[in-house]
């Protein structure tokens, strides 16, 4: 095969949880860009429909906006049966709702936990055992976590944010070493019937979620610890989703590809 056919992804299908903003909207933009006909799944239906119109008329494929809250099991349901009805078949599963929670462990509550929990982790596992099934009967399927830089290694905030706005990261940390570890095993039980599952871990990016918390103090202390210089940006994650959604990674498996500016490296 050429190049450019192990990257084109015409006529495949790709479902992005979260992807009416931040990474979730890019890395679905990327796909589109590279030819994937995409399911825009979130929330926010109206934001979900604007997205799904401009995709349409910028690349040409065939974008369906479905309102979707992975914490429900019936809602995952229902997008992998609409997106069935839709397209006939799922050729890409991008799991990439996750969820943050900035809190003194101390303080933390069980039910805080266990909500990062089934956010982070089990909106995952739901989302692959329905989606996984389709791809088990096609024997074909790509399948791409999102985890973080979080999930490989500690951090200790007190070094990048003001005294006043000291915080951990526990039960995201956690969430998302666990996403990491249910890959693994994933691709090892699933690479039978030719699914390939892998793990995305982004380090720095400006989204409404890191906007909660960032301020210009954090923005630089931060930025210094990257051998690149500077936080991720809105097209850095798109090479490396296609790259796992395509061809060109058909022998890649049960691996975790880091995408932080050389971050976890440097440490």
């Amino acid at each position: 095969m050429r190049i450019k056919e192990l990257f084109d992804l015409k006529n495949r299908v790709a479902i992005i949880t979260g992807s009416s903003s931040g990474l979730g909207y890019d890395m679905a933009e990327g796909l589109a860009d590279a030819g994937s006909n995409v399911v825009i799944a979130a929330r926010r239906y109206d934001l979900c429909r604007k997205i799904a119109d401009d995709f349409h008329e910028k690349f040409g494929v065939d974008a369906l906006a479905l309102k979707v809250d992975v914490a429900q099991e019936e809602d995952i349901s229902e997008m992998v049966a609409q997106t069935i009805d839709h397209f006939g078949k799922i050729d890409i599963l991008v799991n990439n709702v996750g969820k943050a929670n900035f809190k003194d462990t101390r303080k933390t509550s069980l039910s805080e936990w266990n909500e990062i929990m089934a956010l982070n982790v089990s909106s995952m596992f739901l989302c692959c055992r329905e989606a996984g099934a389709h791809m088990m009967e096609k024997r074909y399927g790509k399948i791409i976590n999102i985890a973080s830089v979080y999930g490989i290694r500690g951090i200790d905030w007190r070094n990048y944010v003001t005294p006043e706005k000291t915080r951990e990261l526990l039960s995201y940390s956690t969430s998302k070493g666990a996403v990491i570890n249910f890959t693994r095993d994933l691709a090892v039980n699933w690479a039978r019937y030719n699914i390939t599952v892998n793990t995305i871990s982004p380090g720095c990016f400006f989204t409404e979620e890191t906007r909660r918390f960032t301020d210009n103090y954090t923005i630089e202390k931060l930025k210094y610890r990257f051998p690149l210089g500077r936080w991720g940006d809105n097209d850095d994650l798109k090479g490396a989703v296609v790259f796992l959604a395509s061809d060109a990674s058909k022998y890649v498996t049960g691996h975790n590809l880091v995408v932080d500016g050389g971050w976890s490296a440097w440490c």
